[in-house]
């Protein structure tokens, strides 16, 4: 009977973590990870409590039972995740993370719909899975973190990347299959930081007199990238549906639809 019981709790718990992380995201990464995250140890921690207060408004009245919710947050600005069965309870969940300390900025990407159930979560749990190792193995995205987050077969990616990895993921993902859209959320770095950052540090003649060090504005040099504005990229691509939702967090969230 305590073997049975004990083996029903282990199954129990990692069902319900394969389920999470469907929606609570993976990471691919290498060594390089100063080139995908340039957050300070200040705005990763905000960003962190950030998602683990918005998810858990789903646990909360008038939420609880109606509203499913995750989140990623990069310097404050958050992607909103999940469904809710109103548009009311939708913009409800996006006033609520507005209020959240250190949120600047909301996308609200809740589907206005009944809350996916158990099947469709381990469906998700599996596409984040093979997304993943499809990441991992491409070549192009070696020292690439990439956050990765599946709900109701769309894909959501996030992460600090230079343009062309931000498309080279987007492309390995979408051809994933089971896949219906990608999302991209990525922060763009500047790539005149990443090269500065990359250039050896300047060297001086031991018989020489040493050279002063140049000094350099920390202030400066950990600043946030410039950011992009808000684009609406259905009217330029062609390769994007109408009605569909372009922002790039940045970066933007792309959306891109997937023929399978």
């Amino acid at each position: 009977m305590l073997y049975t019981r004990k083996l029903s709790l282990y199954v129990t718990t990692l069902v319900a973590c394969l389920l999470l992380s469907g929606c609570a995201g993976m990471f691919v990464s290498d060594s390089s990870d100063i080139v995908t995250d340039d957050r300070s140890t200040r705005e990763i921690w905000s960003d962190n409590n950030i998602e683990f207060e918005a998810a858990a408004l789903g646990n909360k009245p008038p939420f609880s039972g109606k509203v499913r919710v995750a989140a990623s947050s990069f310097r404050g600005k958050v992607v909103l995740i999940g469904q809710a069965p109103t548009e009311e309870l939708s913009a409800q969940v996006e006033e609520h993370v507005e209020k959240i300390a250190g949120v600047k900025k909301v996308y609200n990407q809740l589907r206005t719909q009944p809350v996916i159930n158990v099947s469709q979560m381990s469906r998700d749990s599996w596409i984040t899975a093979k997304v993943k190792s499809a990441l991992v193995r491409e070549d192009k995205l070696k020292g690439v973190s990439v956050k990765v987050i599946t709900e109701n077969s769309e894909v959501f990616l996030f992460g600090y990347v230079t343009p062309e990895s931000a498309d080279v993921a987007t492309d390995t993902a979408r051809n994933v299959s089971g896949v219906k859209l990608v999302i991209r959320g990525f922060e763009i770095a500047d790539l005149a930081t990443l090269e500065a950052k990359k250039a050896p540090a300047p060297t001086s003649d031991a018989k020489a007199p040493a050279a002063e060090a140049p000094v350099v504005d920390a202030s400066v040099e950990d600043a946030a990238p410039e950011q992009a504005p808000l684009v609406d990229s259905t009217a330029d691509e062609s390769d994007i549906m109408e009605g569909d939702v372009v922002i790039d967090r940045s970066g933007d969230i792309v959306e891109e639809s997937i023929e399978n």
